[in-house]
Order: structure tokens, then C-alpha cells, then sequence
């Protein structure tokens, strides 16, 4: 789960409206999300995300709003959508897929309360719920303490299993038989964005990134281009030198990080201070000669090969980008790359 959804819910309880979480529990064939992927469906018809999009979903919101209302409570489902030709009368909306998901309604505020606070401690831990009557739900931490809601009897989850889903960042589903099975979902804190330099394409990497659900910060030591006006809904734009501002973000593991300033040397120095923590994504603007250069500088330094190694330079995926947007959309598919096959381990 993650933090726009919590998020969103948490706005939803501050309006008093009726809302549905919806979860996909169980996918077969051909289906454009994956198992845990959720949306909610608020009782003025609004939805916020998306499990797919097309054909199902249209279904799926009718059938939560439809419990939403209602005059009695939000009820508890699992319902299951067939795509096929008998269902659908667009030919090309078939895709020959099954998909079940949890329709439920969002628990009381404090629930929700205390997974935000969870997620902004950083602190792992995963969100189970029974796909059984009465449909429970709870937090765990990695050994399978609770921290919140109600106790999962018969549920049989190692400290190893909880510490793979949580690698991971994907939902599963665990149980020996259908009638007695559980949703685990990892608490999935916003990977971090770090674009080091302000000019031409740091701002289309800004503006292109932040529909992909990254938290966006901007550094640039130039206090005519280091201005939020330049980079709209990015989470923070900082003018500091890049040593300092490097230290005090204190990049980690959820952390990409974009090196496009404005010199060689001002380059040759982020790098040099970035690979001194563990990001998942570090990339650097610039030609074959100067990332050489930049390369024997840092061996110079000290670095090791392996550590150098990991760079991804020239930055982006080769497709022969020209433009500023063109080189953003190049670097930013790179980053999608990592982040997914990440998540598919």
C-alpha cells in the first residue's frame, strides 16, 4: 500500500463521505495490474487510481457504488470480473482475463493514522487482511508482532517470508486453502528523486517525474535557477552548494538521483559525494569523454571499480534523445526500468 492511497483516504474521512477501498486479490491471464494494486471509490462517484482501467474497472466502481449508496453500511466483498466476449460487445476491450478483487470499506481514521505515521518513520512493516468473513485487518512489523488492529488467527507468516515482501514492495496473497487466505501488503514508502542541477533538462525530468509518484527535490548551487517558479510540484527546489545540500537530503536506498549541474567538476564532485551512500538509481548528463574523464577522477579518489560501475553513464536509455523533454522521457524510462525490475525480484 502505498502513500497516496493512505493519503487519500485520510482526506476522504476529513470530508465525512462514504468510501470503498478496492484491492486486486488474484489475477489469471491477461490483466494490465498486478495482484495488490488498489483504488478508492468515494460515494460522489469520484475514484482516486486505478486497477486498470477499460471494461473491469467501469464494473468494479459500479459494483462499490452500489454499497456506497446504500442506506445501510458499506458492506465487505470479493468479487470476481470475466472478461470474454460474452461480456463485452468492443471486440477490442477483450483480453481473456479473470480478476478478483476485495471491495471494503475504509476502516476508522486512527487505522489509517497510524500506517501514515509507520510510513513516515520509514520503518518496514506489512498491512494483513483475512479474504475471509469477518474480513480482519492488521499491521505487523517483520517478526510478525502486531502493531495495530486485530489478531490473524491461523495466519502463518515467518520473519523471512515478511522480510522477502517487503524487499519486494509487492503484495501476496498466503494461505493453504481459498477459504482461509490473507492479503500481505507491504507499507511502500514514495521513492525519492534527487536532480542534481537546475537547468534545461533537470526541469523536464522535474515535470515529467512527478506524475510517476516520485518526491521530487531539486539542487542547484545558482540562485537564479534554483527557484520553485521553474519547477511546479516538485517537493522542494534548494539552493545550497551541492556538498552541502547532498548531506543535509541524505540520499538512501529509496533514493534516484539525477547529476546534471552546470560543470564537469561540479558533476565529478556529486558523484563523488553520492557514492558514499547507497542509493537504488544513480545517473550522469554528459558525453563519453567527459564521463572518462569524471571516471578517473573518481578512481584517483579512491572509489572502486564496482562502486563506479554502477553509474549509468551516459545517462537514459539510448533512443537517441535530442531535446531536453526527449532526454527526460529517455532518463526517466532508465529509472522506471530499475524501479521495476526491482520490484519483480
Amino acid at each position: 500500500m502505498d502513500e497516496t492511497i493512505v493519503h487519500s483516504i485520510l482526506n476522504i474521512h476529513n470530508t465525512q463521505m462514504k468510501a470503498a477501498l478496492v484491492t486486486i486479490i488474484r489475477t489469471e491471464g491477461s490483466t494490465p495490474r498486478d495482484l495488490g494494486t488498489q483504488m478508492v471509490v468515494i460515494e460522489n462517484g469520484q475514484t482516486i487510481g486505478t486497477i486498470g482501467g477499460g471494461t473491469a474497472e467501469k464494473v468494479i466502481s459500479k459494483r462499490a457504488m452500489t454499497f456506497l449508496t446504500a442506506d445501510n453500511e458499506v458492506q465487505t466483498d470479493i468479487h470476481r470480473v470475466t472478461i470474454s466476449q460474452e461480456t463485452v460487445t468492443d471486440r477490442l476491450s477483450v483480453c481473456g482475463a479473470n480478476i478478483d478483487v476485495l471491495i471494503e470499506p475504509v476502516l476508522k481514521k486512527d487505522f489509517w493514522q497510524f500506517t501514515q505515521s509507520l510510513q513516515a518513520s520509514g520503518k518496514d512493516a506489512v498491512i494483513v487482511t483475512s479474504l475471509f468473513s469477518p474480513y480482519t485487518k492488521s499491521i505487523l512489523d517483520l517478526n510478525g508482532n502486531l502493531l495495530f488492529g486485530q489478531t490473524q488467527k491461523g495466519l502463518l507468516l515467518s520473519a523471512k517470508k515478511l522480510q522477502e515482501i517487503c524487499s519486494s514492495k509487492r503484495a501476496e496473497v498466503i494461505g493453504i486453502y481459498e477459504e482461509a487466505c490473507w492479503l500481505v501488503e507491504p507499507l511502500v514508502i514514495t521513492e525519492r528523486l534527487l536532480i542534481l542541477g537546475a537547468g534545461h533538462v533537470a526541469r523536464e525530468v522535474a515535470f515529467y517525474a512527478k506524475p510517476l509518484d516520485f518526491q521530487v527535490t531539486v539542487i542547484d548551487d545558482r540562485d537564479a535557477y534554483a527557484l520553485p517558479y521553474f519547477f511546479p510540484g516538485t517537493q522542494s527546489v534548494i539552493c545550497s552548494d551541492f556538498a552541502s545540500g547532498i548531506s543535509n537530503y541524505k540520499p538512501d536506498l529509496n533514493t534516484y538521483v539525477v547529476i546534471a549541474t552546470w560543470s564537469h567538476r561540479t558533476d565529478a564532485e556529486c558523484l563523488k559525494d553520492i557514492l558514499s551512500y547507497p542509493t537504488k538509481y544513480v545517473g550522469m548528463l554528459g558525453s563519453s569523454k567527459k564521463i572518462t574523464n569524471i571516471v578517473n577522477y573518481l578512481q584517483e579518489k579512491g572509489h572502486s571499480s564496482h562502486d563506479i560501475a554502477q553509474v549509468k553513464a551516459p545517462i537514459g536509455l539510448d533512443i537517441n534523445a535530442q531535446t531536453p523533454s526527449e532526454i527526460a522521457i529517455s532518463i526517466l524510462a532508465q529509472i522506471i526500468s530499475i524501479r521495476r525490475s526491482v520490484q519483480a525480484r
